[in-house]
């Protein structure tokens, strides 16, 4: 499997288990932190700008999705205008 192909079959899962799911992948869950982990690492590339235009146009996809099923805390539901 070469590495686009792995990129893709991570992204592929993650968005999967967003949708699946209706929340993002878990860092206390064992079986989800591999999502976690990939999620973080392209973060990290994105932000030094090694990261191609196509695997930035996929990441913003995912972080839309990923807003739409932020978590939010008992406070902002309380404070809100």
């Amino acid at each position: 499997m070469t590495q686009d192909e792995h990129w893709q079959t991570m992204f592929d899962a993650y968005m999967k288990f967003m949708k699946d799911n209706k929340r993002c992948p878990s860092k206390y869950k064992a079986e989800e932190r591999k999502l976690v982990n990939w999620l973080k690492y392209n973060r990290k590339m994105r932000n030094k700008g090694l990261l191609d235009e196509a695997r930035l146009a996929k990441l913003s996809e995912l972080f839309e999705l990923s807003e739409k099923y932020r978590r939010v805390n008992q406070h902002a539901y309380l404070n809100r205008n």
